[in-house]
This record gives C-alpha cells, structure tokens and sequence, in this order.
C-alpha cells in the first residue's frame, strides 16, 4: 500500500535519528533547501527525499561520510534534484492556499473574539473595516511566508551561529506582522455598513475557520 505524505515525512524522520551528526547536518541542509520550493509536488519531493535518506544510510554502514555518497557541493545536487520533481497540481496548491487562508482567519477571529466573549457584549461590525484588516492580515502573513522560504533556502548550507540568527529573525517578524495585523484593525477608523453580531460569533465562526484548516491539512496529508 503507498505511504500517505504524512507517513513519508514521519518516516525520514524516525530514520534521520540513525545518521551520525556530521551526516545528519549535510542531509538536513539538503532537505530543507529541497522542500522549500512550495510549487513541487510535495508526494514526489518526500519520496526523493526518503530514498536518498534510505541511500545515505547504506553507505554510513559501509563507513562512508554524505560528502562520499552526494559530493562536496550540495547546493548544486539539490537544484539538479529540484528541476527533475513535477510540479505540484493546481487543485494541490488551492487546498494549501485554503488552509492557511482558514488557518489565519480563524486565529484572527478567536483572538479578536476573545474580549466579546467575556464581556458577553454584542458587536458593532462595520464591513469595510473588516475586509480592510483581513486583506492587511492576509497580506503581512503572505509577504512574510515569502521571506521565510527565501531565507530558508539561503541558509541552508551555511553555519550554524547565522541559522539561529535568521531563526530569531523569523521569529521576531512573525509575531511584528501577525500583531499589525490585529493593531491595524483596532487602530482603523471604523467604515463601511454595519450590523450587530452576538459576542459568540467572531469566536466560534473562528474556531470553524480553524477546524476547516484542520480538515484540509488532514486532507492534503493523507494523500
């Protein structure tokens, strides 16, 4: 029976723990500056991965080191690797896109439902204002996903001091974009028609948006 995508990442995963850390650190680098271009098919990519991971293996029990079996320059390994993957189905890449659109949605409905909740005041919402802050939230998030693959993949196969350094920056503009998100709705003056909700709403449609996040990557895995 074929291994879901979920299994195969699980897979290299438990099998990663068997390789010496000076291999461990060469096949790691490869595999994130493998996965890292969203737009490959993420079943073929894991696939290719696990096998080399399986190939790696082998020659560490003969006594061989990563540069042995793959070479000393590994950057121009992965992307003759990466242009011989298929690209990922647009029907894929919609599903991706949904999920994290519900994923961010729905965080941003609980976060901001959370006060109405507790006063159990209804809610005066203004459509403007809110389609406004949901393309400014969507629109942060996207732009930062897009630097946190770039820096990814050009810090794969540099030192570890700079990895960390990039990883707290990542961190930082993370939590910078998602709060902006959420302070530019609370700084924006109110616009657009509107209409009274319960202060259960925003709380419980974002607890749907995230069970439909969770649905849809449960989904994509099981592939």
């Amino acid at each position: 029976m074929q291994l879901t995508v979920k299994e195969l990442i699980e897979h290299n995963n438990e099998k990663r723990k068997n390789l010496t850390s000076e291999n461990s650190e060469y096949y790691q680098n490869l595999l994130v500056y493998i996965r890292t271009n969203a737009l490959k098919s993420e079943r073929a990519t894991e696939e290719v991965l696990l096998e080399m991971l399986d190939h790696l293996l082998e020659a560490q029990r003969e006594g061989k080191s990563a540069e042995d079996v793959f070479g000393k320059t590994p950057k121009e390994l992965s992307e003759e690797i990466i242009e011989t993957l298929p690209k990922e189905p647009l029907k894929s890449n919609l599903d991706f896109i949904l999920e994290i659109g519900f994923m961010l949605f729905g965080w941003y409905l609980v976060i901001t439902g959370i006060p109405p909740l507790i006063s159990q005041e209804e809610q005066t919402v203004y459509l403007g204002t809110l389609l406004l802050s949901g393309f400014l939230l969507i629109g942060s998030i996207t732009t930062l996903m897009f630097f946190v693959f770039g820096f990814l993949k050009s810090t794969a196969f540099k030192d570890k001091s700079k990895k960390n350094e990039i990883n707290w920056l990542l961190v930082i503009l993370f939590v910078l974009f998602f709060v902006g998100g959420i302070g530019a709705n609370v700084m924006l003056e109110p616009f657009g028609a509107s209409f009274t909700v319960s202060y259960i709403l925003p709380f419980g449609l974002g607890c749907f948006f995230l069970l439909a996040a969770y649905l849809f990557k449960k989904s994509r895995e099981s592939k």
